[in-house]
């Protein structure tokens, strides 16, 4: 019987940037216990953290959240479609997919990734 262990990509600092919409952007730090992860989340100009819970998938490197799902596209980005909701923008517009990319130079690739990745 083999084990199955789950994908610890996600752990650490993420940073987020919504695509097709100016945010401020998404600061994540993600600790792993299992296939649980918690995410302590904060928007970039703010000070104060909120947390959620996310779990890894066993079969694919992606975690659920919500109804949404987060797929690593390489090792320093995953994307989660339409995570970013009109409710930052009063209920203003569409909601926006957001790239979250390892801290520096990763950074600088998100919109390229996203452009890659969604064709």
């Amino acid at each position: 019987m083999t084990t199955t262990l789950p994908d610890t990509r996600f752990s650490g600092r993420w940073i987020g940037e919504t695509q097709g919409c100016e945010m401020p952007a998404h600061v994540w730090e993600i600790a792993q216990h299992g296939t649980l992860l918690v995410i302590s989340m904060r928007w970039e100009n703010e000070t104060t953290s909120s947390r959620m819970d996310a779990r890894v998938l066993a079969d694919e490197p992606a975690f659920t959240i919500g109804d949404h799902k987060a797929t690593l596209v390489d090792p320093q980005h995953f994307i989660i479609p339409a995570w970013d909701t009109n409710d930052a923008r009063g209920g203003d517009g569409p909601d926006y997919d957001v790239v979250f990319s390892r801290p520096g130079i990763a950074e600088l690739t998100a919109s390229a990734v996203w452009r890659r990745v969604r064709g």
